[in-house]
This record gives C-alpha cells, sequence and structure tokens, in this order.
C-alpha cells in the first residue's frame, strides 16, 4: 500500500491498543448505529450489541487492515 491512512494506522495499532480500538469503534459508531435500527427505527439494543462485537473481532483479526485497504 503506497499511501496509509490515519484510519489505516489507528486499525493496525488497534488490534493491540485498547484505547485505539475505543477511537476506532467510536469512528464507525455511526454505521453500527444506523444499521441496528428495527422496523419502527429504533435502536434494537441486542443487535447494536452484536454489532459492536463483531467489529472488535474483525478490526483484531491480522490482515484486516490490509485488506481493506486494497
Amino acid at each position: 500500500m503506497k499511501n496509509k491512512t490515519k484510519f489505516y494506522k489507528l486499525l493496525v495499532k488497534a488490534r493491540t491498543d485498547e484505547v485505539s480500538l475505543i477511537f476506532a469503534i467510536d469512528k464507525i459508531m455511526p454505521l453500527i448505529d444506523k444499521y441496528s435500527k428495527n422496523e419502527n427505527k429504533e435502536v434494537d439494543q441486542e443487535l447494536k450489541s452484536y454489532l459492536i462485537e463483531y467489529a472488535v473481532k474483525v478490526i483484531k483479526d491480522k490482515d484486516f487492515a490490509e485488506k481493506l485497504a486494497k
């Protein structure tokens, strides 16, 4: 990858640094909020929790930042 963005660097650091992980999750929280709404346009807290948990798992994946950069 030629041009490494700030977000890319944040994702790489988030694999081992909890503060960076929280910051990365905070950056994608608008998407999590958007996709955790049910048909009544209310936030489904269980789904939101699952999406956050899944995001943490994916970010901690060793190759995620590299896959995202491509």
